[in-house]
């Protein structure tokens, strides 16, 4: 039997953006890197694929009472790769505001620090409010923004090709270091990027970083296809995660590739009942009042819902091309499908966007929790998930102490670590 990956990605005090508000959050530990620590460690406790650390480059604003993103990402996986041992450790990179040679550099020596445990999400990031800090006055349109990722992604493998250690010989009777014919500067002169020379950290026996990709736009598939080898996915039923890892499958096909390993993000309420489960998160919900989900939910879809009836079924949505204010197109979409398919009430839609919005989200025991994940995986709805929990560690702990037991005993996850590398844990042969 095949076993599912799993991923998590750590954000503050948990993906509720109530969380911190919980008597007993975390919310002084943010800033202290020992946290991190201990949720990686948690992480490779519960012998899962990797630990992720997302990223954004501004204040949010999000009035969640807490700074959203802490420490860089780099920076902190180079103490958690000191602090770890199994577990591949990801982090976001973006496209857009940083240059090839500077971010292949960087992740090379990771991968080398971590022995072979590091991956790349590759990002084309979101928000003008970024880009502002950039020297830009806005982004650049989307499909601008996914040309120049693929760009960005076609020159670090280029780099990470033009020097392996093979080119190190260290003859001390001849005086030689290195064997020239295994350095070859890539000489790349593309639209966005030009960059002449090889890298100047060799590319190890652990082979290059892991690549990833996060969202569901069109562009965003393609480059997956393309180019990486897991994506981070958005559904909120069943049927979307089939689709959409159908369409990823016959994308890479074309591309002649192996398809990326599909990881819908899932938010797991858990407990040893149902009752103390949904507990939780209904107390987490009540910390935002009707007005703010409101305000949220408006901003997500770009639509006026100020005359919609809490227990009325929502309008029908319009196309995203009608839409006259600027959203991100996989959310929207997300949240479109959902209302059609399901026939929500705006207060089910509330609820479901509340926690974070757009991805799946189980309340239940641990066996419940269980069944439905493995339901999902075995009707190719995914190769997995990226675990979203609410609160951190609590939720978390729980997760590990309760669920993945059950998974290892039904023979869907690992028992014990059988590789040292991200690449050994994704079952990645072969890289491209």
């Amino acid at each position: 039997m095949s076993e599912m990956h799993l991923t998590v990605l750590y954000y503050s005090t948990g993906l509720h953006p109530a969380s911190w508000r919980l008597s007993d959050s975390h919310i002084d530990e943010v800033g202290d890197i020992d946290f991190q620590v201990k949720i990686a460690q948690l992480a490779e406790k519960g012998k899962l694929d990797a630990f992720f650390l997302g990223d954004g480059q501004y204040i949010s604003g999000e009035e969640t009472g807490h700074i959203s993103y802490y420490f860089e990402p780099i920076t902190a996986l180079s103490v958690l790769s000191r602090e770890t041992k199994y577990i591949g450790l990801i982090s976001t990179i973006s496209s857009t505001f940083y240059e090839p040679y500077l971010a292949a550099r960087m992740l090379s020596s990771l991968q080398q620090l971590s022995h072979g445990r590091i991956g790349a999400n590759i990002v084309t990031s979101q928000f003008d409010a970024e880009a502002q800090n950039f020297s830009m006055d806005h982004l650049p349109p989307l499909e601008q923004r996914y040309a120049r990722a693929d760009e960005f992604i076609t020159v670090m493998k280029q780099l990470w090709d033009s020097f392996t250690t093979e080119a190190i010989i260290n003859d001390r009777e001849k005086g030689e270091g290195l064997d020239s014919q295994y350095i070859r500067p890539i000489q790349h002169e593309g639209k966005h990027f030009q960059v002449n020379g090889a890298l100047n950290i060799p590319t190890s026996r652990f082979e290059r970083p892991l690549l990833f990709q996060a969202g569901t736009s069109l562009p965003g598939r393609a480059l997956a296809a393309k180019h990486v080898e897991a994506i981070f996915s958005i559904a909120w039923n069943q049927q979307d995660a089939q689709d959409f890892r159908a369409d990823i499958h016959r994308r890479a096909d074309t591309e002649h590739r192996r398809p990326p390993l599909v990881l819908p993000g899932m938010t797991v309420y858990v407990d040893e009942t149902y009752e103390r489960a949904a507990q939780l998160k209904a107390q987490l919900d009540d910390f935002i009042p009707l007005a703010k989900r409101k305000a949220q939910l408006r901003k997500a879809i770009g639509c006026d819902i100020d005359n919609w009836e809490l227990d009325a079924r929502v309008p029908e949505l319009p196309a995203y091309s009608e839409l006259t204010h600027k959203v991100a197109r996989s959310l929207y979409e997300a949240i479109k499908r959902a209302c059609e398919e399901e026939q929500l009430t705006l207060r089910q839609l509330l609820d479901r966007f509340g926690t974070w919005v757009g991805h799946k989200t189980i309340v239940g025991t641990p066996e419940q929790v269980a069944q439905e994940m493995i339901e999902w995986y075995e009707n190719e709805a995914c190769d997995g998930f990226m675990l979203m929990p609410p609160t951190y560690p609590e939720s978390f702990e729980k997760f590990v102490d309760l669920v993945i037991p059950i998974l290892q005993e039904r023979g869907y996850f690992r028992t014990e670590y059988s590789e040292h590398t991200l690449k050994g844990h994704l079952k990645r042969e072969k890289l491209d």
